[in-house]
């Protein structure tokens, strides 16, 4: 049998002054790119919550 080869995503996300970046990797790049998507939304809210609470 062969293997799969992952289709491995980066992505860059800017709001603000808040820059992360996500990172996906999944046999379709399509849901890699989605995982990615979605870890670097993850990442952005995390730091907008961190920054909120350190304001307060």
């Amino acid at each position: 049998g062969g293997t799969d080869a992952q289709g491995e995503v980066t992505v860059r996300l800017q709001e603000d002054d808040h820059v992360v970046l996500g990172q996906g990797a999944h046999t379709d790049i399509i849901v890699a790119s989605a995982k990615a998507y979605i870890n670097a939304l993850n990442k952005l809210e995390y730091k907008k919550r961190e920054k909120k609470e350190r304001v307060i």
